[in-house]
């Protein structure tokens, strides 16, 4: 009986590894490492336009690597409803940290996100690893532009997500009602008498 259970785990294992095989190629070879990685939930109920924060630096790649994540890195932002100030008018200030080294069968894209309070203390560690299949020396080479891409998105969602759980994150405004949400739960439509 037990032989039997593993032989059809293995058997499903094996199937969803062969699905995804596809899919991780499809998605220009890379793929997100979860282990270590701080998941936090977005509270969808909350605007997040009081927490606003500043980028203060991304260290590690070169410059014109640096360059081109910081604009990926503010549209992936804007996105996000995240509010970009100057790190004298912030709530939150973030620095950045990106390393890219050789893997066997590709590089890895390292980041990680600290984000501070206005008075230097360290609210939030966000850090994740990205593997990118490819061939070359030079580990930023193959990491190429899409994997950067997917780091900004990942890391304007992480962001976006730790903003929703501050205390200057703002509950959102019930809309007003319409007449018609009214009508359905009240169930039926006012009657009026008839004129004689």
């Amino acid at each position: 009986m037990l032989n039997r259970t593993f032989r059809w785990r293995a058997a499903v294992a094996l199937a969803y590894a062969f699905a995804l095989a596809g899919c991780i190629d499809d998605a220009a070879d890379f793929a997100a490492k979860s282990e270590g990685h701080t998941q936090i939930v977005r509270r969808p109920d909350v605007s997040i336009a009081n927490a606003s924060v500043a980028l203060v630096s991304v260290e590690g790649p070169p410059a014109a690597v640096a360059m081109s994540f910081n604009q990926e890195m503010s549209r992936q932002a804007a996105a996000h409803e995240i509010v970009m100030l100057d790190a004298k008018k912030a709530r939150y200030l973030v620095r950045g940290y990106l390393s890219a080294y050789r893997t066997a069968d590709g590089a890895a894209l390292e980041y990680v996100w600290d984000v501070f309070t206005r008075d230097k203390q360290r609210a939030q560690r966000v850090n994740d690893v990205l593997e990118v299949k490819g061939e070359g020396a030079d580990p930023w080479t193959i990491v190429g532009q899409a994997a950067l891409a997917s780091v900004a998105a990942k890391s304007a969602d992480d962001l976006a997500a730790f903003l929703s759980n501050t205390p200057e994150a703002v509950a959102l405004a019930k809309p007003p009602e319409t007449a018609a949400q009214t009508l359905r739960e009240v169930g039926q439509p006012l009657a009026y008498a008839p004129l004689e």
